[in-house]
């Protein structure tokens, strides 16, 4: 794939993918709520499968693919795919023995605990479940360093289709492993946990053929320190913290909620300086939580993340063949569609929060009372989705610099604010868990402007904030008509809804009436935008429809992205 042409055919290949993967995770998750509900049996769940989580955004899909792909772009097309084999086989090496290192080390930590301090059932299930999948932590990892290789030879399908393997294992092991362990939820979820342990291994035996005939070799060696791995591990650290203290925050956020959750059958009060207090949270604080993030994550999985995804390995020749028009435009076409992608997607789920919960969620143990309390959380991040899908683009150009300090900076003078803000807003009985939303989406806008800020001194004073300028004010004119639109829909949504299969109690009726209430205002709410951004003459359609991909060498920067 030649330097110039656009990574946006890419992006689609990434999106219809992740499409897939995000609708079996959507199926995933109904079946996890319908089976456990929101409950301290899904909080445990969801906290034992966080740790191996974070650190794959924090290894796999965060300090390594930010140091590694640009390394590797550089290398595979200045020097030819024998030095970039070496190289590859150096990182894995010594990349293999520091998870493996890691993962024994965390066991270990979870061994002593459970020796010395079991507490009760729910901290017994927390620790059980944390060490079942802690494994999974190893083998994820080393899938997102193999998608990166994909990716860097501009094979963008089969990455994007691995988190699919996951969703089918953790299907089966709800349906299928778990009730043969055990009908209480305490014991079925297990199954559930030993199902994520079998995908690791499968996705990586996915990948394997993908890599040989693109005729990758792996000699795994620790001898050897040329320029290029004194460059990743100079530049791993800093990520590493940066990324390290973001995910520290999220680390802290479930702390917090399984902490001061009320759990039935123990104590509502604690200690606090001799003062007796009550817990702020009810049980599900964090299954609540964790359901709104999923649900806000879809379309920022497959829009923005499938975009960024494409776009590093892009940025990453421009800035390696030191066309920094060409990376100027490159990003200002990214970031305008990721705001043009993820401003109407957060208006929806804001708009559609509570109908969106009660589709997907609201069978078997999952109530009513529960679907009130996740649309509550989802309001918050369907405010900050333009903001999340921007933020993914922009530390992606700082990433292509090989500026890996600026982003970790930003980061780290964010994260107090955050904190601060979801532990005094705990407390105020109109927002409980929405404190999570809030903060969040607040501290992600301030880190975009930020980070533009910033990066515009980086690329010399210009980023085409113009354009991006204009873009964002059409955006928002057409989300506006689209949002009006879905509205007015609404009510005569649940009328119909309710004409058409009122009165069932149960089966697929039930789920047909709240599809019509979703869909009907949603649709139209989709068609209106697109309409008015025709009409509006945005470029962002022209780009999303094309079917070849745009040239974007750096003498069209003149033109288009000056300030």
């Amino acid at each position: 794939m030649s330097a110039g042409r656009s990574f946006i055919g890419s992006a689609r290949v990434i999106a219809l993918w992740t499409l897939g993967s995000r609708i079996t995770g959507l199926i995933r998750d109904i079946l996890i709520n319908r089976a456990f509900g929101q409950s301290w049996v899904q909080d445990a769940y969801n906290y034992g499968f966080l740790i191996p989580n974070l650190f794959r955004r924090l290894f796999g899909e965060g300090a390594l693919s930010a140091v590694f792909v640009p390394t590797f772009t550089e290398t595979l097309h200045r020097d030819g795919r024998p030095a970039a084999w070496t190289l590859l086989g150096r990182v894995l090496a010594r990349f293999t023995a520091l998870l493996v290192a890691l993962t024994m080390l965390i066991e270990l930590v979870l061994l002593i605990c459970w020796q010395l301090a079991p507490g009760g059932p729910r901290r017994q299930l927390l620790l059980g479940l944390t060490a079942v999948m802690l494994p999974f932590m190893t083998s994820i990892c080393l899938v997102a360093l193999f998608s990166g290789i994909l990716n860097c030879l501009g094979r963008f399908g089969i990455p994007a289709a691995t988190p699919i393997i996951l969703n089918l294992c953790m299907i089966v092991g709800i349906e299928v492993i778990g009730p043969r362990i055990g009908e209480a939820p305490e014991r079925r979820v297990y199954g559930v946990a030993i199902s994520v342990l079998i995908a690791g291994v499968v996705q990586l035996i996915a990948l394997w053929p993908a890599l040989r005939r693109e005729g990758v070799r792996m000699p795994m060696a620790w001898g050897g320190r040329d320029a290029a791995l004194r460059g990743m591990a100079a530049a791993f650290f800093p990520v590493m913290l940066g990324q390290g203290v973001l995910l520290i925050g999220a680390f802290l956020d479930a702390q917090i909620c399984t902490t001061l959750s009320r759990v039935p059958g123990q104590a509502d009060t604690f200690s606090f300086f001799g003062r007796e207090t009550t817990l702020p949270l009810e049980a599900g604080a964090l299954s609540a939580v964790n359901n709104a993030m999923r649900l806000y994550q879809f379309p920022l999985g497959v829009l923005a993340i499938s975009l960024a995804t494409a776009a590093l390995p892009a940025f990453s020749r421009f800035a390696a063949q030191r066309d920094f028009d060409g990376l100027r435009l490159a990003h200002q076409r990214a970031l305008r569609l990721a705001v043009f992608e993820g401003l109407p997607c957060g208006v929806m789920l804001t708009l559609l929060a509570a109908p969106i919960v009660e589709l997907l969620f609201q069978y078997g143990r999952y109530t009513a009372a529960d679907t009130v309390r996740a649309a509550a959380v989802l309001r918050w991040y369907g405010v900050g989705v333009w903001a999340f899908c921007a933020q993914h683009v922009v530390i992606r150009g700082f990433y292509a610099l090989k500026d890996t300090r600026t982003p970790m900076w930003i980061g780290v003078a964010l994260v107090p604010l955050n904190l601060g803000l979801s532990l005094a807003l705990i407390w105020l009985p109109a927002v409980r868990e929405q404190a999570f939303g809030v903060s969040t989406t607040l501290t992600t806008a301030i880190n975009v402007g930020a980070s533009l800020l910033l990066l515009r001194r980086r690329l010399g004073g210009r980023v085409g904030g113009t354009a991006l300028l204009t873009s964002l004010i059409r955006s928002a004119i057409a989300t506006a008509a689209a949002a009006c639109v879905a509205w007015l829909l609404l009510d005569p949504a649940r009328t119909w809804a309710a004409d058409w299969f009122g009165g069932a109690s149960a089966g697929w009726r039930v789920a047909a009436g709240r599809a019509v209430t979703v869909f009907v205002p949603l649709l139209a709410a989709v068609a209106v935008y697109f309409a008015s951004a025709v009409v509006l003459r945005m470029d962002e359609v022209r780009w999303i429809r094309r079917s070849e991909r745009d040239s974007v060498k750096g003498a069209e920067m003149a033109g288009a992205g000056n300030e």
